[in-house]
């Protein structure tokens, strides 16, 4: 039983205590020829790609038989909330460093409870401090790339097609943002020994076109469920503070009832 909750203690965060958050640990420890993609569901608040980096991670740096994958690919639709940000100048990296943020976030937070002089992980790196650069009399943050870790590999969606993942963990995060066809292109390129964690939160879709009771997200999860292949989990207990979801819900609510035309 010690061993067993073990599996839920992660980088210093217990997420056995969490339903949601330990059936998706579960599921994406869970063999990749059994359970080659995970759906995880859930609103605002209830650490879906926190738990999804730390369960990720714990299976690319374990040592031993505890190593599972090499690296993680994480993929995320350049969708922005409101107006649009236009033209980015740069290289695609910098154009896609502002999605990353989340990512960044989370990774610093799990980080944070990591500590070599106890010998916990020392194998792990630790995060890079923030670096900032002068840039016509303003400074900015350095690209978000270079503050990520080697084996987490950020990855636009339409760099994606054509290609094949693995030995990898692909977690594509804010789903409820693509399409169709750009899901079905994701779970397409699952190579061997890959397992591939889809998050979404149908409450918040950013594109025009897709709806909390019709969108992808759902969709692909519909088409994919007679296959045996696919575990699904529903993340609903806040972590940010506890009325987050009823915030979020009732937004939902009020929206559903004024749709804008």
């Amino acid at each position: 039983m010690a061993n067993q909750t073990s599996n839920y203690n992660l980088f210093g965060y217990d997420f056995g205590s969490n339903e949601g958050q330990r059936e998706l640990v579960r599921l994406i420890n869970d063999d990749c020829a059994r359970t080659p993609v995970v759906f995880c569901k859930g609103s605002a608040g209830t650490g879906k790609t926190f738990a999804a980096l730390a369960a990720s991670l714990n299976l690319v740096r374990g040592k031993g038989a505890k190593k599972k994958y090499r690296n993680i690919f994480y993929v995320r639709e350049p969708v922005e909330i409101g107006h649009r940000l236009g033209y980015l100048k740069g290289t695609a990296e910098e154009k896609y460093s502002p999605y990353l943020g989340g990512l960044l976030d989370n990774y610093n937070h799990l980080m944070a409870n990591v500590r070599p002089e106890e010998g916990l992980l020392s194998h792990l790196r630790a995060p890079k401090k923030k670096k900032t650069v002068e840039l016509d009399d303003e400074v900015i943050e350095s690209n978000l790339y270079q503050r990520l870790p080697s084996d987490i590999i950020p990855l636009a969606p339409e760099f994606v097609r054509g290609r094949s993942f693995n030995d990898c963990i692909i977690i594509v995060d804010e789903a409820q943002n693509m399409d169709l066809d750009e899901l079905h292109t994701m779970v397409t390129r699952i190579g061997s020994q890959c397992k591939m964690v889809i998050i979404g939160s149908p409450n918040q879709i950013d594109v025009p076109g897709q709806s909390v009771e019709h969108n992808a997200f759902e969709i692909s999860y519909e088409i994919l469920k007679p296959t045996g292949l696919v575990g699904y989990v529903e993340l609903v207990n806040p972590m940010r503070t506890s009325f987050v979801v009823d915030f979020d819900l009732r937004f939902v609510e009020y929206k559903n009832k004024h749709p804008q035309k």
